[in-house]
């Protein structure tokens, strides 16, 4: 059990906020949430259900797949709320890896990161941004390296469609 203090209607009737209807606080929930979804799209929420009141705060509930997100609202500024997968307080990052996870393939996922590749990172001045685009290589080429056979020839197939075919053949073989 939290003791943080929520945010509630009354609040925002006391700061004569402009915002912050029912609607527009769900739509703020659930554009928060879409951020955090393998693809920027609703088609993964199940279902959504308002859950506030005066004393625990602003509170929804989303159904994506077999996960419950309960998110709280914490601040005034729309996108700052608190969220707890399958009743446990997470941090964004988690459940975007939690989702990623669970409702994609790995040849979804390795497609999803595959776009941010950078074929060109040796060239790179900067210290801390040829780190950067290095580890993130790294990464990209490792869930490559952990791909089927035919999921492989399936990926660069669609890596031909995006990058030069001779850039994709140098690094992924």
């Amino acid at each position: 059990m939290t003791f943080e203090k929520y945010q509630t209607y009354s609040d925002y009737e006391k700061q004569r906020s402009k915002w912050a209807t029912p609607e527009e606080l769900k739509a703020d929930a659930t554009t928060s949430l879409k951020k955090l979804l393998p693809t920027f799209d609703e088609k993964w929420i199940d279902s959504t259900e308002e859950q506030s009141d005066d004393e625990k705060g602003i509170k929804f509930e989303f159904k994506v797949g077999k996960d419950l997100i309960h998110m709280f609202k914490v601040d005034r500024w729309r996108g700052q709320w608190e969220y707890y997968l399958n009743k446990k307080k997470s941090d964004e990052y988690k459940i975007q890896k939690h989702f990623d996870e669970t409702l994609l393939s790995p040849l979804e996922t390795f497609l999803k990161y595959a776009t941010g590749y950078d074929f060109y990172a040796a060239y790179i001045d900067n210290g801390r941004q040829y780190q950067n685009a290095v580890a993130r290589n790294q990464r990209i080429e490792d869930r490559f390296n952990k791909l089927s056979g035919s999921d492989q020839k399936k990926a660069i197939k669609d890596l031909y469609k995006k990058f030069n075919k001779e850039d994709v053949d140098r690094v992924f073989k």
